[in-house]
């Protein structure tokens, strides 16, 4: 079995880098849309419910984020931030919270819909005025199996992401219980504490593998 909770030894580490995910969603599903207005609203951006959370509200890290690398087959998901080390486990703690909350308890404001749509549609174009990108565009297309109509309906199809979209594609893709932490920094100070976090026993693994 995976392990949920694996370390990397990093001795007398002054913070700890967090990658927190699994294997989510291929780039061609349908729901593609809806799982970008899904982590704009979770990690995307700078007003996102993780930053939020572990930078303005906790003061653990200066920048947390969550975010898709899409690939042709499954793509990981992933959240990532840099805390400091004696706040390694509630850092953990509260960032699977809001992973679990987006899909459950807590789902998307109006206004968070809102700025994420925006996030992803304004400017769009733009993305579409030199012949290099336009070259990319079309990469794309070929390399993720995409229908040629693909780029003219991004805009409507985001607008139309509503927040039972969101909260259903959070729950099927985002999933707590599947999740492997990965932590690089000092096992001796966070060991104890990550023990704490119903994750199972930690798994240390050499930088060098």
């Amino acid at each position: 079995a995976v392990p949920r909770l694996v370390i990397v030894p990093r001795p007398a580490a002054p913070q700890s880098e967090l990658r927190i995910g699994h294997l989510s969603a291929r780039r061609n599903t349908p729901d593609y849309q809806a799982l970008l207005v899904m982590n704009a609203v979770l990690g995307g951006q700078f007003v996102s419910r993780v930053n939020l959370k572990l930078r303005e509200e906790k003061g653990y890290t200066y920048g947390a984020r969550t975010g898709f690398d899409w690939r042709r087959g499954i793509t990981p998901f992933v959240l990532q931030a840099s805390v400091q080390t004696a706040v390694t486990a509630d850092a953990i703690r509260d960032s699977l919270l809001e992973l679990e909350a987006i899909g459950g308890s807590r789902p998307p404001s109006e206004g968070e819909m809102a700025l994420a749509r925006a996030s992803l549609t304004r400017g769009y174009p733009r993305g579409f005025e030199t012949v290099q990108q336009v070259g990319r565009a079309v990469a794309q297309l070929a390399l993720y199996g995409l229908p040629d109509s693909y780029f003219e309906a991004f805009v409507p199809r985001v607008n139309e992401v509503t927040t039972a979209d969101v909260s259903r594609v959070a729950k099927q893709y985002v999933v707590p219980a599947r999740v492997t932490t990965l932590v690089v920094g000092d096992y001796g100070a966070i060991a104890d504490s990550v023990r704490g976090l119903g994750l199972g026993e930690p798994h240390q693994m050499p930088a060098d593998v």
